[in-house]
C-alpha cells in the first residue's frame, strides 16, 4: 500500500534560519536561502510503500554479506591481489537467508578494516596497529602492506 507522508521541516540548508552563510560569504553576511526562500521552513514530501512481508526474488542463488568493493559471482573466482576463492563455499544460499540465515563476512576478500571499518575503530587501538603495520597512516584500506596476512588481522578484530 502506498503512503505518503506530506509536511513541513526545517530548511536542512539554513537550519531554519532563512538565512544561507557557507563559503561564498564573508563573515557577518548571509545570503536568503534558496531552497527555502527565506521562510526556515522546507516542504518535504514522500512516498513509499508500506512494508508487509519481505517479497522473493527468483533470480538469486548465493547471498553474500558484501563485495567489498569487487565484482562477485558464483563459481570459482580469482580476485587480484588475493587469489581464487570458491564463492560457493562462501555466503549462504537465498534458500538460507530466506530462512534466516545470515551470510558472514568472506575473510580471504575483506580484511577487518575493509569489512567493518566503524567496528575496527571502536576497538581501542585496533586501527592503530593497522597503521604500524604500514609503517604509517593508513589512507586507503585496499593498499594495506598487511593484506596476505589479514588471517592474523582477523584473530585481533575477533578477539576485541
Amino acid at each position: 500500500m502506498k503512503k505518503k507522508i506530506d509536511m513541513f521541516i526545517q530548511c536542512p540548508s539554513c537550519k531554519g534560519t532563512g538565512i544561507y552563510s557557507g563559503m561564498g560569504e564573508s563573515e557577518n553576511t548571509g545570503v536568503i536561502c534558496y531552497q527555502c526562500n527565506g521562510t526556515g521552513k522546507y516542504h518535504y514530501t514522500y512516498q513509499y510503500e508500506e512494508f508487509t512481508e519481505r517479497k522473493i526474488r527468483k533470480d538469486i542463488d548465493r547471498v553474500y554479506l558484501s563485495g567489498y568493493g569487487y565484482k562477485i559471482a558464483t563459481g570459482i573466482i580469482n580476485f587480484s591481489k588475493v587469489g581464487e576463492i570458491d564463492m560457493d563455499k562462501e555466503g549462504v544460499s537465498y534458500a538460507e537467508f530466506l530462512s534466516g540465515k545470515m551470510p558472514e563476512h568472506i575473510k580471504k576478500l575483506a580484511c577487518p578494516m575493509l569489512a567493518a571499518q566503524g567496528a575496527c575503530r571502536d576497538i581501542k587501538g585496533f586501527t592503530d596497529i593497522c597503521n604500524k603495520l604500514n609503517g604509517g597512516w593508513l589512507s586507503y584500506i585496499p593498499d594495506c602492506k598487511n593484506r596476505c596476512n589479514s588471517d592474523e588481522c582477523w584473530k585481533r578484530f575477533e578477539k576485541k
